[in-house]
């Protein structure tokens, strides 16, 4: 029986030693075998040791930021460079669980603590966070600091909405206060109730930029950037109760000059993700963006980006399980960006900047009145430079009603509330009760109901395009002769109300129910409404209850000016002087600006050229803005101040503001009539002053008199609207001898092409496109109907003009010059269009130039008083019938071998003539700088053209 069971496990074993798995078999208990054995070294007999050795090893690849290039003048002083700066940001990825278990609270609770701790560090240091929330506390409570698509975006955000359609009707409706009590609740950041509101908002706009990037955790978010070495020591040294917050060295780009260079060199910032997919469209993998990098945003900056930029480097290395360097296992330098150089003299830049807020200044203070009211346009009353502090939030209406306001401010808030209390009064009457037709109401109250349909208007729910201007009731309303009641209640019956958006109910049915809604509507959002707050004031200022003296020290407790170092203070104090004249003096001495006041004028542009090449040597727009508060991360605080700026600094007014060139398009029409054949160059016409050869007549500036019998030149000197008038109509006329507006149109639009106005003017930055006039020949030929133009463009206009000819396109930027010095970029100087006209007709052109400057210009006006001679053009166009007209003059000099160009654009400058005396003195600055030491700038400078 055994015998038999050996037998059996002996042919067993042979079988399975000859079956052709057995050596496999066999190799795998072997290597199992030796694993067991390794593993029981590794563990049990050399654990201990090979623990203390081991290292972690993982491949991180970290991008080495390219410096950004430089921005010189044209005599290499630096404008735009980079300096190293201490930046805050937070690691999303931070786990504060074990910490927050070990400190007895929540990781939410935590984090709300990290970033308050931090946020008092940098406050400490005179530093703050660089994010913060569209919302505000003053003292009227919370409001939102946006509108339209970005607050529906910012809704979005917070209620978690894929789209503006996805937001209920309860979140798309949410005040300012609904949205921070939502946020600050359990439903989102849970921000403890011993934060006080002004915390706690601090801490959500932290906690919501964080919560941004709730996706891409693995990013850190900047919070602040620029701070200082006190802020950046302390927050190192806490970096235990700080888990999560990181400070680095990074490069931060840094503006020389900025108000003077700031609507030319532009900022830059953080790159979005939709500019993140535009730029990487068409770059190799190497060349892309990444979330972390900062572009241009705005100006050059923006426009010369890819040369500006560099190229990344990177750092492949070994990081042990702490993120400590083992090992670097390969790397690339970066490369610095290029270099830009100007074609601008930043001592002129610098120069006409500054000219031109004199030049304002001073049209100002010759136009101010201490007068309560006036119908003079002309005129500035005091009042309306009292009120403009208030309307253009130079006063803040808010800091009436802080708590940490002034007796004075206390006193003037509860003035403020009597009266606004007692207008909502008054207004409830009006509209529910009396019903009083306009013509029975004060100017006051006509301004309100005037106001209460531009509220209506902007929010969406009066429509005044669906009643026609001929209509028997809308002509009423707008002659004063009907109620605002009967005016709206026949908009309702027009279909022209719509307050679906106001109200809940879907069916009304009658009139007088919409109606109700709506002054309800009116009168609630009249309690919480800046705009209509800044009407009260207006009217407590024009009535007296607000008076100049308490303006004037609301000026001081508001820190607008200082009374510690103001000499005038006392003497004003003392009664030595009025509230009018300190006033006065303020603007004079430029303490309170024109960019301050927001009145008529209080912007201009200053655009000088180099006519052998179209180089721009200045370009200045007034005013402007500090973009070193916008580069690398904004201040919110100072983007809100600018934005809400009545003068809006950003804007460039030299690139983008248009203005009709008046007179200074003349010149254009005689080189026309020449080469049409509608006039030869030793031809007259014999003027009237009146000219009625159209269905339309047009009255010459002289008119009831006239300029009699006169030449080209004669007629550019005089800037007589009939000579040109009859030009524009011989033109018209030519081919049919029948009057035809659209060939007389077409044979300017021709020539005006020709000098450049077909397109913007080549300048290296965002302008505006030109607009030839399309319409009536006779008045477009006087630079009326629909003309259109930029400084810029009219820039290239009068260098075109100075050269005889060769129309260039114009340009700011010299060369780009690589690290090493090497030009990778030379302008050539681009001519867009060359004008082949006969000497004579450029000679008797120029001569009604010269004669402009010489002859109708007085002999002791500034720019007659200068060591060159200059030949130049003015323009006065009329945009309004109740604000001044532009002021215009073109020009170049020495007239008989022109080195330079100087274009000046005054809106609402009053008179050409104030042009004029702005633009003698650049050219006193560049050829006659002595005669400026005895030179007064009158600003009333008048000149019929």
């Amino acid at each position: 029986m055994i015998k038999e069971f050996l037998d059996l496990i002996k042919e067993n074993i042979v079988e399975h030693v000859k079956h052709r798995l057995f050596v496999v078999t066999l190799i795998v208990l072997v290597l199992f075998g030796v694993l067991v054995y390794r593993l029981f070294d590794l563990q049990i007999v050399n654990g201990e040791k090979y623990q203390e050795s081991f290292t972690y090893k993982s491949v991180k690849t970290v991008s080495v930021k390219a410096t950004r290039g430089n921005i010189y003048d044209c005599n290499g002083k630096l404008i735009a460079y980079n300096e190293a700066s201490y930046t805050l940001s937070y690691n999303s990825a931070t786990d504060l669980s074990e910490i927050a278990a070990a400190q007895g609270t929540t990781s939410n609770e935590l984090r709300n603590d990290i970033v308050y701790k931090t946020i008092l560090i940098l406050e400490q240091n005179g530093d703050k966070i660089s994010v913060s929330l569209p919302i505000k506390l003053t003292g009227k409570g919370f409001e939102f600091t946006v509108s339209g698509t970005s607050l529906n975006t910012f809704l979005m955000n917070v209620y978690s909405a894929s789209s503006v359609d996805k937001l209920t009707d309860q979140q798309a409706s949410s005040t300012a206060e609904d949205v921070f009590r939502y946020m600050r609740g359990k439903d989102l950041f849970n921000i403890s109730d011993t934060y006080s509101d002004e915390a706690a908002l601090k801490i959500l706009a932290v906690r919501y930029e964080i919560w941004l990037n709730r996706y891409q955790q693995y990013m850190s978010v900047q919070l602040a950037d620029g701070i200082s070495e006190e802020s950046y020591a302390t927050i190192k040294e806490n970096s235990n109760e700080l888990p999560g917050m990181e400070v680095n060295v990074e490069s931060h780009r840094v503006y020389n000059d900025a108000i003077y260079y700031a609507h030319i060199i532009g900022y830059i910032g953080n790159i979005s993700n939709e500019e993140m997919d535009k730029y990487n469209e068409n770059l190799d993998d190497s060349e892309k963006y990444t979330a972390d990098d900062m572009i241009g945003k705005a100006g050059l900056e923006s426009e010369f980006e890819s040369y500006l930029r560099g190229k990344d480097g990177y750092q492949k290395m070994y990081v042990d399980n702490l993120g400590k360097v083992i090992e670097v296992i390969d790397s690339q330098d970066s490369v610095a960006g290029n270099d830009i150089y100007l074609t601008i003299d930043s001592d002129l830049q610098k120069y006409c900047y500054n000219a031109l807020e004199k030049e304002i200044t001073s049209i100002l203070l010759a136009h101010i009145k201490n007068v309560t009211t006036s119908n003079d346009k002309d005129d500035i009353p005091i009042t309306d430079v009292y009120f403009a502090l208030f309307d253009n939030n130079i006063i803040s209406i808010d800091d009436l009603a802080a708590k940490d306001a002034t007796d004075l401010e206390r006193s003037v808030n509860d003035t403020f509330q009597s009266s606004k209390s007692y207008t909502l009064g008054r207004l409830d009457d009006i509209l529910n009760s009396s019903h009083i037709p306009l013509y029975n109401l004060t100017d006051q109250y006509q301004d309100y109901m005037e106001f209460i349909c531009e509220q209506l208007s902007d929010a969406g729910i009066y429509s005044p395009s669906k009643i026609s201007k001929t209509d028997d009731t809308y002509v009423s309303y707008i002659n004063n002769n009907i109620s605002l009641c009967e005016y709206l209640k026949y908009a309702i019956s027009q279909g022209a109300i719509d307050i679906s958006g106001i109200s809940t109910k879907s069916d009304y049915y009658d009139t007088d129910e919409i109606y109700n809604v709506l002054t309800e509507y009116i009168l609630k959002e009249f309690e919480n409404n800046t705009s209509f707050d800044k009407l009260v004031f207006k009217y407590m200022i024009i009535s007296g209850e607000l008076t100049g003296s308490q303006v004037i020290n609301l000026l001081y407790d508001q820190g607008i000016l200082n009374m510690a170092t103001d000499e005038d203070y006392s003497d004003y104090k003392a009664g030595s002087i009025s509230s009018f004249d300190f006033m006065c003096k303020k603007i004079e001495q430029y303490e309170i600006t024109p960019a301050m006041l927001a009145l008529d004028p209080c912007s201009g542009s200053i655009v000088v050229t180099d006519p052998n090449s179209g180089a721009v040597k200045a370009m200045t727009s007034y005013p402007s803005y500090d973009n070193n508060q916008l580069t690398n991360s904004i201040d919110a605080d100072y983007y809100a101040k600018i934005t809400s700026d009545k003068t809006t600094p950003m804007y460039s007014r030299a690139t983008m503001q248009q203005t009709a060139p008046g007179s200074t398009f003349k010149m254009i029409t005689a080189f026309a009539a020449m080469n049409e054949g509608a006039i030869g160059i030793n031809d007259v016409i014999q003027t009237k002053g009146y000219f009625d050869k159209t269905e339309t007549p047009a009255k010459c500036w002289i008119y009831p008199s006239a300029h009699g019998t006169i030449g080209i030149s004669k007629a550019i000197e005089e800037s007589c609207n009939y000579f040109f008038y009859e030009l524009g109509y011989r033109m018209a006329t030519q081919d049919t001898g029948t009057y035809s507006d659209i060939t007389g149109v077409e044979r300017l639009q021709k020539y005006a092409g020709m000098f450049g106005f077909d397109s913007t003017s080549g300048i290296e930055l965002p302008e505006s496109k030109p607009q030839i006039s399309d319409a009536d020949a006779i008045r477009t030929a006087i630079g009326q109907g629909t003309n259109n133009f930029t400084a810029t463009q009219l820039a290239r206009y009068v260098t075109t003009l100075a050269n005889s000819g060769t129309c260039y396109d114009l340009s700011l930027v010299s060369e780009i010059k690589d690290i090493n010095g090497n030009v990778v970029y030379k302008n050539e100087h681009k001519v867009h269009n060359q004008l082949d006209f006969p000497a004579e007709q450029w000679n008797v052109v120029r001569q009604g130039m010269r004669q402009v400057v010489s002859v109708h210009t007085s002999s002791s006006a500034l720019i007659n008083q200068i060591n060159v001679a200059v030949a130049g053009k003015t323009g006065t166009a009329q945009q309004s019938d109740a604000r001044p007209n532009h002021a215009l003059f073109v020009s170049f000099a020495p007239y008989k071998n022109p080195e330079v160009t100087v274009t000046s654009v005054i809106p609402f400058g009053y008179s050409s003539g104030n042009a004029v005396e702005l633009t003698g003195l650049v050219y006193a600055y560049l050829y006659d700088p002595d005669v400026l030491e005895n030179t007064t700038i009158t600003g009333n400078n008048a000149l019929s053209d």
